[in-house]
């Protein structure tokens, strides 16, 4: 039996007069509709809603129930009995899926490394230089170049370009920081002055033939003035003064000054040399050098030599590349030696003493 009958069986009349026939027919008619629209969406077991409270009007109509959780339906008028509330079941809870185990991921190999290439040995590459020929040095096999600044820079050639060429050579830096030629140099034209700096390194104060020497590292040039018309000798530079020259360059490859400008600084107590060995005085411990790297001057300068120079390994004849200190009485003591006869003497280590020696 449903719940509904067992509700309305409690609540039946017995008709004992047949004047209340149609009335309670009609009620009950009325309480069945009510009822099934009232229970019908939310019925037991279904998931239609949640719990809701059914309120049946009294017959006698008197007051409504109070509204419960969920909210109250209103019956249609004519009233009936408060039958209470009706709660639908909660709906089941949904069964949650068994948890699924992911699949291995297949691991890729680690890709097998590359064994690293074989570097190429190193190449030394020679260095670009670029500038006006100053002056060839026949005696040492070279020439010297004024590079982009005026910095004088010897080379060593076998066949040696004439002072003025324009030119652009690669050439590698030998033992005694002077530079052999790596192939024949390009040449761009010719020039009739040249520009060039240095320190002076040796004045000839001749009124007939003034000249000084403007020595830079490997390379040492001298420089002609031309003499003053009355005789009087005209203006020289100091030695160890900072100058920077533009000279004409004549016919015999001679150099005469055009202009001569001198650095307001103290003139320079350590000096680069270049020139031919002269003599060897042992006896007195001084060698004679030629001023200038040719020895165009035909004059020599005077070294004092240390003990730590060893005197025998130096040859009267050859060029060499030479530092000294200028003492306070202007004379000169040699601090370094190096050989420059040619690129083979210039390029041999063992023959650098003093401060050149590498």
């Amino acid at each position: 039996m449903s719940l509904a009958n067992s509700i309305l069986r409690s609540f039946s009349l017995v008709v004992t007069d047949r004047r209340w026939a149609a009335p309670l027919s009609a009620a009950a008619l009325g309480f069945g509709i009510f009822a099934g629209v009232a229970i019908g969406p939310n019925a037991a077991g279904t998931l239609a809603g949640g719990p809701q409270l059914i309120e049946i009007p009294l017959a006698d109509g008197g007051e409504e129930a109070s509204p419960e959780a969920g909210g109250a339906l209103a019956g249609p008028a004519g009233g009936g009995a408060a039958v209470g509330a009706l709660e639908a079941p909660s709906a089941p809870a949904p069964i949650a899926p068994a948890p699924v185990s992911p699949a291995p991921i297949e691991e890729e190999p680690a890709p097998e490394r590359a064994p690293p290439a074989e570097e190429d040995p190193e190449v030394e590459e020679g260095t670009e230089l670029k500038g006006v020929v100053v002056h060839a040095n026949e005696a040492a096999g070279s020439y010297a170049v004024a590079i982009k600044g005026g910095e004088l820079v010897p080379i060593h050639a076998t066949k040696l370009p004439a002072p003025g060429s324009k030119l652009t050579v690669t050439a590698h830096q030998l033992a005694n920081g002077s530079f052999g030629e790596d192939e024949k140099p390009q040449r761009t034209g010719k020039a009739t002055d040249v520009a060039f700096k240095g320190v002076v390194t040796y004045v000839d104060s001749d009124p007939a033939d003034p000249s000084y020497t403007v020595s830079g590292r490997g390379a040492s040039v001298l420089v002609h003035v031309d003499p003053d018309p009355s005789g009087a000798l005209p203006e020289l530079p100091e030695v160890g003064a900072y100058a920077t020259v533009k000279a004409a360059i004549e016919p015999g490859a001679r150099l005469v000054q055009r202009q001569l400008e001198i650095e307001e600084v103290p003139p320079s107590t350590y000096l680069d040399l270049a020139g031919i060995l002269s003599e060897v005085l042992p006896q007195s411990a001084q060698i004679m050098l030629s001023a200038d790297g040719s020895n165009e001057s035909e004059a020599d300068l005077t070294l004092t030599v240390p003990p730590k120079i060893k005197l025998p390994k130096l040859a009267v004849g050859d060029s060499y590349l030479v530092t000294a200190e200028v003492q306070a009485d202007g004379s000169l003591t040699l601090k370094g030696i190096a050989g420059d006869e040619h690129r083979k003497g210039a390029d041999d280590s063992a023959s650098a003493q003093g401060d050149l020696k590498r």
